[in-house]
């Protein structure tokens, strides 16, 4: 699995390349699409494959780190109380 981000300045710009990324290239897996605090649109890609480089170099958006939220976090138990 491949986790990624883009960051856009607008919902359309963020939805073409999502669109584009879905039926285009065939990812598959997870796109989670927001607007942030600051007025940006951010698009986190959790693909199923690897993304090629020379794909990923085509969006027009600024690359940044996808934040990983799958999963519950695990509390470790003390058993010697």
């Amino acid at each position: 699995m491949q986790s990624i981000g883009f960051e856009f300045e607008t919902e359309a710009d963020m939805l073409k390349t999502a669109k584009k990324l879905w039926t285009k290239h065939g990812i598959s897996g997870e796109l989670e699409m927001v607007a942030t605090a600051n007025k940006k649109f951010r698009l986190n890609i959790y693909s199923e494959k690897n993304i090629r480089e020379s794909v990923l170099n085509q969006i027009p958006g600024k690359r940044t780190q996808a934040k990983a939220a799958f999963g519950t976090t695990v509390h470790e138990s003390n058993d010697d109380a």
